[in-house]
């Protein structure tokens, strides 16, 4: 070989043995623990067999970055048309020029400037919780079904311009156990089309029927009333395509609604829930948050203006995203041979790429296991890879409500560590559970002093 010639590139390394045939191999209940052990073994890629497909796990922050930014060769992966069931055709789950078209009529909803007006709507919903919680004095709560809960109200309001009412609490119910079933279905190896009758198909199928009909009705009641409303459905009903003038329609709607429920309600509940435990965990974080509210706030209401200030507030949320990112697992399928580095990435293969593994990296995050918010100050992260840190995605299909959730949690962590102690309950040992998000398992109690 010529010593100016670029070598071949390789497949990348990875274990010898078809994972559905190790037998130390436990996917279904140990999939996260799979991928950290895999992300420590192989320096930033690995390619596994798994049955008759190949999955490359990606860790290298510049790999990473590859494929965020190469949109064309790595689509939306199989895994996407399990989402479907639910979301639809939606913003995170469609694809090609319908996604553009899609992205490009929504975008301008979450520019930060059209955000200022839902800064009050939030801060009445958690100022309801918080005069709850200090009528029943301090007691031990399920954090989790309390942010649940609370975020439910958060998105009502926003969305709908409603309070949580019956209605939206169905929709929240049936959302749960939708959740959960594509959740078990994700590990199975074999997934049966939802028409052959098992009972956990009759049990989605009807799931999805109250989710569908619910909004449906939510829709048809909107476009019948004559009341100017200022929420997130006015603006995507009256929102225009460009070139055709053309408007969304009620199945557009449906799958949108469904979307941004979902990234505003389930993915903000599990994030605000592992924030409060680390609080507890912490209880200097918690007086330090509570300074700051009231040295930028003053005790007076919350502000948009303000929300910019709340630095040391702002890095414990980027800190507990870090260690439990919602969004813990992202996919590709390859449409097309390529290289990264010095490796061949096949056609047809599956990429996976796991933010609470790379997030939980020696090698780009010392003491990784280690709660520190003064990480996300600025000297610190100035040569950090921007793929190193990517709770919300990257690319062209980021988020495109990141800046909404960090506003929403913003709010919601400095009402209650302002009003309240966290402290955990003798005995409890966080687990977690790797669903379609990240959530803590059977719960979160915490021990609220107020």
């Amino acid at each position: 070989m010529n010593a100016t010639q670029t070598p071949a590139p390789v497949l990348p390394p990875g274990p010898k043995k078809n994972l559905l045939f190790d037998k130390d191999v436990d996917l279904r209940h140990d999939t996260i623990g799979l991928l950290v052990r895999g992300s420590r073994e192989y320096n930033g890629i690995s390619r596994s067999r798994l049955g008759p497909r190949y999955f490359v796990h990606i860790t290298n922050p510049e790999f990473i970055e590859h494929v965020f930014t190469h949109g064309d060769i790595y689509v939306k992966s199989n895994e996407n048309k399990e989402l479907k069931f639910l979301l639809g055709n939606g913003l995170l789950t469609s694809g090609g020029s319908f996604w553009l078209k899609q992205r490009r009529l929504i975008q301008p909803l979450f520019h930060k400037q059209r955000l200022t007006g839902f800064v009050q709507k939030i801060s009445e919903t958690c100022d309801s919780l918080i005069a709850e919680w200090k009528a029943s004095g301090s007691e031990t709560k399920d954090i989790h079904e309390e942010m649940t809960r609370l975020t439910l109200g958060i998105v009502s309001k926003t969305l709908l311009s409603t309070d949580a009412s019956a209605d939206f609490k169905q929709v929240s119910h049936a959302l749960e156990i939708l959740m959960k079933g594509l959740g078990k279905r994700s590990v199975r190896l074999v997934k049966f089309p939802y028409w052959v009758p098992l009972p956990s198909h009759f049990e989605m199928r009807r799931e999805r029927k109250i989710l569908d009909d619910t909004v449906q009705q939510i829709i048809a009641a909107r476009r019948a009333d004559k009341s100017q409303y200022h929420d997130l459905l006015t603006m995507l009903m009256e929102v225009e395509d460009a070139d055709t003038s053309e408007r969304m329609t009620n199945e557009q709607l449906r799958d949108e609604v469904i979307t941004i429920f979902l990234a505003g309600h389930e993915t903000t509940a599990n994030g605000m829930a592992f924030a409060l435990y680390h609080i507890a965990k912490h209880p200097e974080v918690r007086e330090k948050i509570a300074a700051e509210v009231m040295r930028v706030f003053k005790g007076g209401p919350v502000t948009f203006e303000g929300l910019m200030q709340l630095d040391y507030t702002t890095r414990v949320i980027k800190e507990s995203m870090r260690l439990y990112p919602p969004p813990w697992i992202m996919a590709r399928l390859v449409t097309q041979d390529d290289v990264m580095g010095e490796y061949l990435i096949k056609k047809g293969d599956e990429i996976v790429m796991s933010p609470y593994c790379v997030h939980r990296l020696e090698s780009l995050w010392p003491e990784p296991e280690k709660f520190d918010p003064d990480r996300f100050l600025p000297e610190n992260m100035k040569n950090m890879h921007r793929y190193a840190y990517f709770p919300f995605g990257g690319g062209a299909r980021q988020c495109i409500g990141n800046n909404f959730a960090m506003m929403e949690m913003q709010i919601m962590l400095a009402c209650l560590a302002s009003q309240f102690q966290f402290s955990l309950v003798p005995g409890f040992k966080l687990e977690i559970e790797p669903l379609v998000t990240l959530r803590p398992k059977g719960g979160l109690k915490l021990a609220v002093e107020v």
